[in-house]
């Protein structure tokens, strides 16, 4: 990567929100967590990972979703407001229902997999606390 492009990459770190930023962190630290453990202990390893790598995925995707809904949501009025939170719900619920389905769907894709990964954003709300502390705010730092 050339000097520009990592400017670039550090400009918007600083510029997005500090709690979006802790759930993203949060989902993978707690995915690379049940990696370790899935591999130990899954006989599928390749199926589970794949289907934690997707559930992991919409959970991030889920993240970035609520805090674009959230920006785009306090500039309208007040039903415009409520029936664009209603969209923005009823689209993530319909593409955590799709992944879901994959893994039900197909033997290649673990369907515990894809919920253990999607529930990686319920945790990483609980702990986001602890997130933003030893880990955002220290990355956030001036001078890195």
């Amino acid at each position: 990567m050339g000097n520009r492009t990592v400017n670039r990459i550090r400009e918007r770190f600083r510029n997005t929100n500090e709690t979006l930023l802790d759930l993203i962190f949060g989902c993978l630290i707690y995915s690379a967590v049940f990696e370790l453990i899935g591999l130990a202990l899954v006989p599928n390893k390749g199926s589970y990972s794949l289907g934690l790598l997707i559930g992991t995925l919409v959970a991030v995707g889920c993240a970035v979703s609520m805090a674009a809904g959230i920006k785009r949501v306090l500039t309208m009025d007040r039903s415009r407001a409520v029936r664009s939170s209603i969209i923005y719900s009823l689209m993530r619920t319909i593409v955590m229902l799709v992944a879901a389905w994959l893994g039900l769907k197909f033997s290649l894709i673990s369907f515990p997999g894809v919920v253990i990964g999607m529930i990686g954003l319920k945790v990483s709300a609980h702990l986001h606390v602890y997130t933003n502390v030893y880990i955002t705010k220290q990355l956030r730092r001036k001078g890195r």
